[in-house]
């Protein structure tokens, strides 16, 4: 896994840059030290959701899901899957009651060692329209030397300067926290491309909605429940029966941008459901087979592939570079 991690961001470091591009991209060590400036050494964690549990079960693509796209994991058999649930927050130690992301990360293992990674969060928009975006950010808000924290003029400058990235902090603050890992959406935000049994490619976004309902936390809950009560809910609903979600496509409409993730396209917009994940365990604690997995496999072509969303093509090389970080001795 560390090869292929070192080959995959060793290849994408190198890729020159365009000349005639006039503001050339973050590299992926600039995006990972943005993240380290601002959070500390990784230590054996993730830069984000450090905090989670990993789980196991199986994908089936619905008839439509066939029909809209030809990659193996949408063939309509059962696809094994290994799962993250995850909590906001840079550090293991991140309250499940805060008002913060939850994610739900997925590795579909098709026949033939075909992989497909998808990481997707309880947030329908993304923190920031690009890559050049999110590293400013980071570096506004690294602690400091002088005092230790973030210097508020700076972080007001950048938000002045990008309001867009204010967008997913305004919905987390407009929305109480998930219930439960088992009731509440997922969103994987960027668009990809769906290449159908017929031909045609359609841009998509998705989402995998709880087939048990949305369920969110009540203010008092907020207060009382304990720090990490999210992993002990999670088995005690699998040891009651599966846990699902439907995964479901939108299709944009007219106008609607496909390549920034920090605006979610209207509720209106056309949908289909094209399969049911379902999670059937959860390890006993922390680790599992999940922990050393980055979910950077992104793209299943030709079944499903990148859109031009400038933040989804940064996320492969990125991960791949913190997958080095975090495995390294400390």
């Amino acid at each position: 896994m560390h090869r292929l991690a070192a080959a995959i961001a060793t290849s994408l470091i190198a890729t020159p840059a365009l000349a005639q591009a006039p503001a050339p991209p973050p590299s992926p060590i600039a995006i990972v030290d943005a993240f380290q400036g601002a959070i500390g050494p990784f230590r054996g964690n993730r830069p984000s959701h450090a905090k989670g549990i990993c789980a196991s079960g199986s994908f089936t693509a619905t008839p439509d899901g066939t029909r809209l796209s030809i990659s193996p994991v949408f063939s309509g058999q059962a696809i094994p899957v290994i799962v993250r649930y995850g909590v906001g927050g840079a550090g293991p130690t991140a309250p499940d009651t805060a008002r913060s992301t939850r994610g739900l990360s997925i590795r579909f293992q098709a026949p033939g060692g075909v992989v497909w990674d998808m990481a997707n969060i309880s947030v329908p928009i993304f923190g920031s329209p690009t890559p050049q975006a999110l590293v400013e950010g980071l570096q506004a808000r690294a602690p400091d030397p002088a005092t230790g924290r973030p210097n508020p003029d700076r972080v007001a400058a950048y938000v002045a300067a990008n309001p867009k990235t204010t967008q997913q902090g305004r919905w987390l603050a407009a929305n109480l926290p998930p219930a439960s890992w088992a009731t509440t959406p997922y969103w994987g935000v960027n668009t990809f491309r769906f290449r159908g049994q017929d031909g045609e490619v359609r841009p998509a976004r998705w989402v995998f909605e709880p087939v048990a309902g949305t369920e969110r936390l009540t203010e008092e809950q907020m207060r009382s429940l304990p720090p990490d009560y999210l992993a002990d809910d999670l088995r005690r609903r699998l040891a009651a029966g599966p846990v699902a979600y439907d995964m479901v496509l939108q299709f944009p409409g007219a106008g609607d941008d496909l390549n920034d993730p920090t605006v979610a396209w209207p509720d209106d917009r056309p949908r289909t459901r094209v399969g049911r994940l379902t999670v059937t365990a959860a390890e006993a604690a922390p680790g599992g087979p999940c922990h050393g997995i980055s979910f950077m496999f992104l793209s299943q072509a030709p079944g499903v592939e990148l859109s031009d969303d400038p933040t989804l093509r940064a996320r492969q090389a990125a991960y791949a570079v913190s997958l080095l970080r975090r495995s390294q001795p400390q």
